[in-house]
């Protein structure tokens, strides 16, 4: 079994998906600058590729994820790897995780 290299944290928001031919909406439980966990009731499956928005709360624009590939899925929730992000958008996304991890530590 393959262990994540960072370390996964609760959140909650939304975020769109669009792959070929899945278009989506899901939720997220967690999320870690290289993946998240998506509930949906759209169905993809493993090694599907898919570009992202993602909803950070108290952010006005989405952060896009130019690719995240599907590392596994199960009826209704799939795991998620980021795979290509703009260097503007992984910025972004990594000050939201550091402040959760902030969050946790505290």
């Amino acid at each position: 079994m393959e262990r994540r290299s960072t370390a996964r944290f609760p959140v909650e928001f939304t975020l769109d998906f669009l792959g070929h031919p899945t278009v989506g909406v899901g939720s997220t439980n967690n999320l870690s600058t290289e993946g998240c966990t998506v509930e949906s009731e759209s169905i993809v499956h493993q090694g599907s590729p898919l570009e992202l928005r993602l909803h950070l709360p108290d952010d006005d624009s989405p952060v896009e994820v130019i690719l995240a590939v599907v590392q596994w899925s199960k009826r209704k929730k799939f795991g998620l790897e980021f795979v290509r992000i703009q260097p503007e958008a992984l910025a972004r996304l990594r000050r939201f995780v550091s402040g959760l991890e902030a969050g946790l530590s505290r």
